[in-house]
């Protein structure tokens, strides 16, 4: 099995790699920087545990210099994971480094960097320049799912099932192109991740002006016709060429419309049960596509596509994330435990993809 040939690589490594310094790359100026900070300290603390040598690398929010981490800091961040309130992000501490000093010094480079300018192939293209090996698609992979319209226009060609749509420009609307026996749509940013921005509207003039004001906020929308159904995710490991999918995750979110922001980061708003209920032949299908899309956008070392299981059951594929968080509510750690993978030695294995594939390019230093 490829997840038996990835362990037994791992194995003949771990002391090699526990001796690198390991960068985590955190932060930064997205919507989703708070998770960003969160995601990163549990990958540290993993690592640290196990005798890696690990240190937080906390991108502030001007993405040049890094911020000095603290004890306050961290506590308010962390309020998220343990289901502490709203959302909260402290400010800029006094003491910083540049960015690029830092990098330098890392031999690997676990990123954590949620969101616009961070998991859309910028943050990659600067760790590619300085030759780091890191933890992450690369440039293209990062790029291309990033951009919602793109990959629906990949998942099209690679006959792979994804709900009809309309691209919504600000000041140009397509609700002319939108057939009026489509009453419900889901509107969202080509370009955003943790579902913000998204949006349920009628086809209406109510629903319009609500797609409206997003575009003002967010520029370009993705317009689709709303699906009903299951919420699944498809875990998937391995270098691109040799995806190894992780068991289903079906997502409950229990108050919610749906699986939006509050819903994703804020404990008891969701149940999920993994692996899936699901028939063999049905789960097959879902992980078949998965990898698909997997291997087609080069996603290795990790990746987690998300879909929507109607009732004559045919899976309705949303997009795929480049950077899935590694919270305590994350999807990807739990389908990797499903699988008997914990969660260091998730952090461990997709290092070690990492290191492969930057020494397969003839990178590294």
């Amino acid at each position: 099995m490829k997840l038996d040939s990835l362990r037994g690589r791992l194995a003949a490594r771990r002391d090699e790699i526990r001796s690198l310094a390991i960068g985590v790359l955190a932060g930064g100026s997205s919507n989703e920087r708070a998770i960003s900070l969160i995601s990163g300290r549990a990958v540290v603390k993993a690592l640290q545990d196990a005798g890696y040598n690990a240190q937080l690398l906390s991108v502030a929010k001007d993405n040049l210099t890094l911020e000095l981490e603290t004890p306050s800091r961290a506590a308010k961040d962390q309020r998220l994971s343990t289901g502490g309130g709203k959302l909260a992000t402290a400010g800029a501490e006094q003491g910083s480094t540049a960015i690029v000093t830092a990098l330098r010094r890392m031999q690997v480079v676990v990123t954590t960097m949620h969101g616009t300018l961070g998991e859309d192939g910028v943050w990659q293209g600067l760790l590619e320049l300085l030759g780091v090996p890191y933890v992450s698609a690369g440039v293209k992979g990062s790029a291309l799912a990033m951009d919602k319209l793109t990959s629906k226009r990949l998942f099209a060609q690679l006959d792979i099932p994804t709900p009809e749509y309309w691209v919504y420009e600000p000041g140009a609307s397509c609700r002319a192109d939108v057939p009026a026996s489509i009453t419900e749509l889901v509107a969202k940013p080509v370009a955003e991740g943790s579902s913000v921005g998204i949006a349920m509207v009628s086809n209406d003039d109510t629903g319009w002006t609500k797609i409206e004001g997003l575009a003002v906020e967010h520029g370009r929308m993705l317009v689709e016709k709303r699906i009903y159904g299951r919420e699944l995710t498809a875990g998937v490991i391995g270098h691109s060429s040799e995806p190894v999918a992780l068991p289903l995750v079906e997502i409950k979110p229990k108050e919610r419309e749906f699986y939006d922001y509050t819903a994703k980061y804020t404990q008891g708003e969701t149940g999920y049960e993994c692996p899936a209920d699901l028939a063999a032949i049905l789960t097959e299908r879902i992980q078949g596509h998965a990898e698909t899309i997997f291997r087609e956008f080069e996603l290795g070392p990790y990746a987690r596509v998300d879909c929507l299981l109607d009732d004559e059951g045919t899976p309705w594929f949303l997009e795929a994330n480049t950077l899935p968080g590694f919270t305590p509510l994350s999807l990807l750690p739990q389908a990797a435990k499903a699988a008997g993978i914990s969660f260091t030695e998730l952090v461990e294995l997709v290092m070690l993809i990492a290191l492969e594939r930057t020494e397969g390019q003839g990178g590294g230093r």
